[in-house]
């Protein structure tokens, strides 16, 4: 409870530095005459992108428990995925979603492991789906973008880089175990030396039983093309949606020479930067990001600015609100101890 209440803090202190950079550079009187030209149907457009993106996500979260668990609701689906988007939000690399989303699985009735290979399963795919996404528009629109914003080529190409390894790191685990876990043992044991790893038995159990869980998910997908197919469709139809709301914050803000492929390639650039920025939320790296891409579609700053703070609240912001209506009164105080633990197959 208490990490939660620290990322809250920084949560809130970032959504301040937002508001008061705006307020600083613009002033009240064209902050406020920025606000006045925003258009309400856009961004009830845009919120309805994020009401897609996150039925997408309760569907692939669905698909995949249903899998393994025939009895799986769909009310507790829709439940448990809004529930991860919030702690997804409010924590360091989106680290306590999966945690809190197995506990509430267990909760409705599902045993962990199958609830922890669940998880497994949509993680694996959503990440392989995202790399061959930011792949597609890096080929469609590098060109455009490297032309147009200062220094794109090497900030983009590292953000892609660092998700294709992360995609290599999961194929090696999945494919070749036996390797992966004489690598990790040996790197264990290299922390234990340098005095970074105190319990290494209980260190090389909990990675093992980690290793065991990945291994078991990706064999699942490997032999259930439906499943795979199904989670690569609903995937990408939930990053479309996610890439789409800045379209709308765009038109918004009367910013109508954007072009859709032009937004959703910024968007999907914006994602691979500030994914590895380590706050909760990418506090500072996101709006940067965004604010660095998007504002070769404004005319003026203020607006660029004004774009910023609209596509935080509805991407960001809102699903923390939605997500608390979910979750007050069903989560309890969870120790580091077991939020560590709970991803561990039975």
């Amino acid at each position: 409870m208490k990490k939660q209440a620290f990322n809250i803090v920084i949560l809130a202190a970032a959504a301040a530095v937002l508001v008061g950079t705006l307020l600083f550079a613009d002033g009240p009187s064209r902050l406020w005459a920025a606000l006045r030209s925003v258009k309400p149907i856009w961004l009830l457009g845009a919120a309805g992108c994020m009401a897609a993106y996150w039925a997408a996500e309760s569907a692939a979260l669905h698909l995949s428990a249903r899998r393994l668990y025939p009895r799986q609701r769909v009310r507790d689906s829709i439940r448990v995925s809004m529930i991860g988007q919030l702690f997804n939000c409010i924590t360091p690399f989106a680290t306590g979603g999966q945690p809190i989303q197995a506990y509430h699985l267990v909760r409705c009735g599902m045993p962990l492991g199958p609830a922890s290979s669940a998880l497994l399963m949509k993680s694996i795919v959503y990440q392989v789906v995202l790399v061959a996404y930011s792949l597609a528009t890096l080929f469609l629109r590098f060109s455009f973008f490297n032309r147009e914003v200062p220094g794109f080529g090497p900030l983009v190409l590292t953000g892609f880089s660092v998700n294709a390894l992360v995609v290599g790191i999961l194929w090696c685990v999945c494919c070749f175990p036996r390797m992966t876990s004489r690598f990790l043992s040996g790197t264990v044991r290299l922390g234990a030396r340098l005095r970074l790893v105190r319990d290494v038995p209980r260190t090389l159990s909990r990675m093992q039983g980690e290793l065991n869980a990945f291994h078991n998910s990706f064999a699942l997908l490997r032999h259930c093309p439906g499943l795979l197919c199904g989670l690569c469709g609903l995937f990408t139809i939930q990053l479309s949606a996610f890439f789409l709301a800045p379209l709308c914050i765009c038109r918004a803000l009367g910013s109508g020479g954007a072009r859709p492929l032009d937004v959703i390639a910024a968007a999907a650039f914006v994602l691979m930067i500030s994914s590895f920025v380590p706050l909760p939320g990418a506090s500072g790296g996101a709006e940067g990001s965004f604010f660095l891409f998007f504002g070769i579609f404004f005319e003026s700053p203020v607006l660029a600015r004004m774009a910023v703070l609209l596509w935080r609240g509805v991407t960001f912001y809102l699903p923390i609100a939605v997500g608390s209506c979910f979750t007050a009164g069903t989560v309890p105080a969870i120790s580091g101890r077991e939020e560590n633990s709970v991803m561990l197959p039975q």
